[in-house]
């Protein structure tokens, strides 16, 4: 018996725009916050009326983002801190809650996000920054439990325990988790948690994967170790990958076959890795010789630090 691997279903996303709350408007409360608020309100019926009316002012996070994920391709979102890339994230990983609306348009291989939430939830999987484990558990009870809890039926199977050994020692394998794995996760270092999340996540069997900032806090050789094992998933399962990575090397750029770049909420750049530097050159900003291409087009926008093309001073 093989590892189900999971089916052939892409991601398509069209002029996503997400309003959330107006949390910039917002001040921190102090002691004369209830008095000021109490006095504020007193010409509007001491905010009687409002509590009839529904809110209208809502905040603009992100501004038609558009996109397309095939089976077998990874998409990187680069954008700095604030732009929209996690707005967006949460949003293909079908985590719509906490937003106030969100337009446009999201495929899961035809299927629409309401249709994945009722009945193919398994379908698409968001994963977070931090990771989340039972800390008194080994790395091989973890991931036996995540394999057993999406295990085929008697009817599929003739011995189940057979597959999940088999599927448990190849995802061991697969991701260098065989030293640690019998130890307890409180005990592991941060570059191993994240391949433990992974080989989770590949046990889930999940088509479409998202990524939110999964190299946080790990060193510049585990977090290429980590990509290494994205790309391998996606190649080998032929996921639909989505990730933004904190401090994207050039290596690591590499491996990945589509970018997208956002900058307050707003799409710079959607297409192919190859051709994003090329892109940003013929619009009249160049790319320094010792700059990773991940720095260069989180940067296109900052006006003190770009460099420009000779003849385009003044027009850019």
């Amino acid at each position: 018996d093989q590892p189900p691997f999971p089916n052939r279903v892409g991601l398509a996303f069209s002029d996503i725009s997400v309003f959330g709350d107006p949390i910039g408007d917002h001040h921190i409360a102090t002691l004369a916050s209830p008095i000021r608020q109490l006095i504020e309100s007193a010409p509007r019926g001491f905010g009687i009326p409002e509590l009839f009316q529904k809110q209208t002012s809502y905040r603009q996070l992100t501004h038609a983002l558009s996109g397309l994920v095939r089976d077998g391709e990874m998409l990187l979102v680069l954008g700095r801190p604030g732009s929209g890339c996690s707005t967006l994230l949460r949003v293909l990983g079908n985590r719509r809650g906490g937003f106030q609306r969100i337009d446009g348009t999201v495929s899961y291989g035809g299927l629409q996000p309401d249709e994945v939430s009722k009945a193919y939830r398994g379908l698409v999987a968001y994963n977070s920054e931090e990771d989340y484990h039972y800390a008194s558990l080994t790395v091989r009870q973890t991931l036996r439990f995540a394999i057993q809890c999406k295990i085929p039926s008697t009817r599929v199977l003739q011995n189940r325990d057979d597959y999940t050994s088999e599927f448990l020692d190849a995802l061991l394998e697969m991701y260098g988790l065989i030293n640690c794995a019998d130890t307890p996760v409180s005990a592991i270092s941060g570059g191993e948690s994240k391949r433990l999340s992974l080989a989770e996540q590949t046990a889930a069997g999940a088509a479409v994967d998202v990524w939110q900032a999964s190299t946080t806090g790990l060193d510049s050789s585990s977090a290429l170790d980590y990509a290494r094992s994205l790309r391998v998933t996606t190649d080998v399962l032929h996921k639909a990958t989505v990730a933004a990575l904190n401090q994207t090397s050039e290596d690591i750029y590499q491996l990945f076959d589509k970018v997208l770049v956002v900058d307050e909420g707003r799409q710079l750049y959607f297409g192919s890795t190859t051709d994003a530097v090329s892109y940003f050159e013929a619009l009249g900003i160049s790319k320094s010789p010792r700059q990773t291409t991940a720095d260069f087009l989180t940067r296109v926008t900052q006006l003190r630090e770009r460099r420009l093309v000779d003849g385009f001073a003044g027009k850019v």
